[in-house]
């Protein structure tokens, strides 16, 4: 969790030095995919493995975008169980950056809200008892909150933040412009 902490620290830093430039962000009709890790899961007992996450956002206005977003966890515990955690949904932003006086077009701060659906699998295999194996499935809507944060590196490759409730408390990932 140190190096999570560390590169929160060095993007939140390079965003406040960097926030004097005198370019406003352009959003509208611009698209973001997002493709990266949750650092904790909300997923089977904590113990829900590494989460991958991917989204994709469209910028309706300059303080507006919507898009939709996915994560998996997959994990093994030993030989007799096996966890799936499958979450996918659509999300919307307000976008930050005017009312934060922040004119760099590199940084983008935003928070938002998020419908999804996620479902879960569960296998027990009993190797001595076939009869004890067990199958289990399930799932349901939930409504999520986020806040994040992209910088970019270049005109198009950058990376992003996020915090809030949906397959991990924390994601951290690159992020593709266009």
């Amino acid at each position: 969790m140190n190096r999570t902490k560390l590169l929160m620290l060095s993007l939140m830093t390079a965003a406040i030095i960097n926030s004097n430039s005198l370019q406003a962000q352009v959003l509208k009709g611009t698209n973001y995919v997002n493709l990266g890790v949750g650092a904790g899961t909300f997923g089977f007992s904590g113990t829900g493995g590494v989460p991958i996450v991917a989204s994709v956002e469209h910028g309706f206005t300059d303080k507006i975008s919507a898009g939709v977003y996915g994560g998996l966890i997959k994990r093994k515990f030993g030989t007799d169980l096996a966890y799936a955690y499958l979450l996918f949904g659509v999300k919307g932003a307000y976008h930050f950056n005017e009312a934060l006086n922040i004119s760099n077009p590199k940084i983008d701060t935003y928070g938002g809200a998020a419908l999804f659906y996620r479902s879960y699998k569960l296998k027990y295999k009993d190797n001595e008892d076939p009869a004890f194996n067990m199958k289990s499935t399930g799932g349901n809507l939930g409504i999520g909150f986020f806040a994040g944060g992209k910088y970019l590196f270049s005109k198009n490759i950058g990376a992003f933040a996020e915090v809030g409730y949906g397959i991990s408390p924390l994601q951290l990932g690159l992020t593709v412009k266009f």
